[in-house]
């Protein structure tokens, strides 16, 4: 006899469960900041200023703010700091997350074990 069980994300049932839903929002929260936060304050601090022409092959001219800013012009390990932390930073801030969701995971789940 098979019994159905019914496990929905947005609707979590029992104290495990509520809390393991709720770390997960967090870290996502996080990492959603993360990625697009930046984004976006690139976008808001590139000088309006800076534009860069471009000539398309049916010989219209567009113009187009170049995005430069002091983000994309700072040098971090080498490289252009929007540059480091879109490539690098960003999946070191990942397997960062995972290894706080696994720990997070192992205390629950010796804490509900009893």
């Amino acid at each position: 006899m098979s019994k159905d069980i019914n496990i929905n994300f947005f609707k979590p049932v029992g104290d495990f469960m509520k809390k393991d839903v709720a770390m997960k929002k967090k870290l996502i929260i996080v990492w959603f900041v993360a990625v697009y936060g930046f984004l976006f304050l690139l976008k808001l601090v590139a000088d309006p200023n800076d534009t860069v022409e471009l000539t398309l092959s049916t010989g219209e001219v567009i113009t187009q703010v170049s995005g430069m800013s002091f983000l994309t012009e700072t040098q971090f390990m080498g490289f252009p700091f929007h540059y480091w932390y879109s490539s690098q930073f960003l999946i070191a801030l990942f397997i960062a997350l995972c290894f706080i969701y696994c720990k997070f995971i192992d205390k629950l789940e010796s804490e509900y074990d009893k």
